[in-house]
């Protein structure tokens, strides 16, 4: 059999082009609270701290009944502009902490009827918290495993109005209700240290809204996706995610089924990398959903992309170099 590092590029770069490391995203236009953005999966060592501030930008225009397009005169284009704070830190060479932090500049719905207004929900989003635990890590066979659990809290606006109009529940910053995440990575990498190859399975479950202007409750999100790195050249790494995203339809009041809620995607994901230093690194992605299935009648996802700067430091280091400055 011909060994990786022996293949052809064109078929590494088809492959496993990617990130040395591996992330998840959705853009989510049509639901309440922050879309999911990039961060690292992979367990940080004891006292090390990573802190990245990201932008994402999500478009939507087309109406879906199944996986065929249909023409309805509701909502002409939906979009949001969106940041994200993050900071990861290693407790211990095996427990990490992540928390994120999320900001709409501008959630939007436009209206095809001229005497119908453009919506647009603004402000704090929801702040997740996540436990990672590097459950297992082969050196021989070169691969680790990392389960982690983690909570978003609705600390955001929610019920929010604009001009004493209420606005839909799509576009409001704030999921508002408490979700809960469990996660598992599994990272490959391969006697071409070029090459990775990472799986990501999630599992999203989301309370009952009980507000004062909504009684909702989302579906579940299961969502299983695979990604491969290839360094190209010393800084730069390209990347290609294939994902999955599975949401069952909502609930309302009465025991009521939302029909037009929950959907099936598959996406394709490109990335770029560039290390800026040996601490700092600029990435960026593109999201294409390419096979598309919602239930009933509903607006669809059209594309995101997203850009990240991280930092990258080590405490314990910095205590060592001290020390011996002494």
């Amino acid at each position: 059999m011909m060994e990786i590092n022996k293949l052809p590029y064109v078929y590494l770069f088809i492959v496993f082009l990617g990130f040395g490391y591996f992330k998840t995203i959705s853009a989510q236009c049509c639901s309440a609270g922050n879309p999911f953005f990039y961060s690292e999966q992979a367990n940080l060592g004891y006292k090390e701290l990573q802190m990245a501030v990201g932008y994402k930008y999500s478009a939507s225009d087309t109406y879906y009944k199944g996986s065929e397009k249909i023409d309805i005169n509701d909502i002409e284009k939906a979009w949001f502009n969106y940041l994200n704070l993050q900071l990861v830190y290693g407790l211990t060479q095996r427990l990490s902490i992540q928390t994120d932090l999320g900001y709409f500049i501008n959630k939007s719905e436009e209206y095809f009827k001229e005497d119908w207004a453009t919506k647009t929900g603004y402000g704090l989003g929801d702040a997740t918290l996540t436990l990672k635990y590097l459950a297992f890590k082969s050196f021989t066979h070169k691969y680790s495993i990392i389960p982690s659990l983690g909570m978003k809290f609705p600390i955001g606006v929610f019920d929010q109005e604009v001009d004493n109009v209420k606005l839909p529940i799509t576009i409001q910053p704030s999921s508002g209700s408490f979700r809960y995440l469990l996660n598992l990575f599994v990272n490959k990498s391969f006697k071409n240290p070029k090459l990775n190859l990472g799986f990501y399975g999630s599992f999203e479950y989301a309370q009952l809204i009980d507000s004062e202007n909504f009684y909702y409750k989302y579906g579940n999100v299961y969502l299983f996706s695979v990604i491969g790195s290839y360094k190209v050249f010393d800084k730069i790494n390209l990347g290609l995610e294939i994902r999955n995203e599975n949401r069952a339809k909502a609930g309302r009041e009465n025991e009521q089924v939302v029909e037009s809620s929950g959907y099936s995607l598959v996406y394709t994901i490109l990335h770029l990398s560039y290390s800026i230093s040996h601490n700092w690194l600029l990435s960026v992605n593109s999201e294409l959903p390419v096979n598309k299935y919602y239930n009933g009648i509903q607006l669809g996802n059209k594309f995101a992309v997203a850009a990240s700067l991280s930092y990258k430091i080590s405490f314990s280091k910095i205590v060592v170099e001290e020390i011996e400055k002494k």
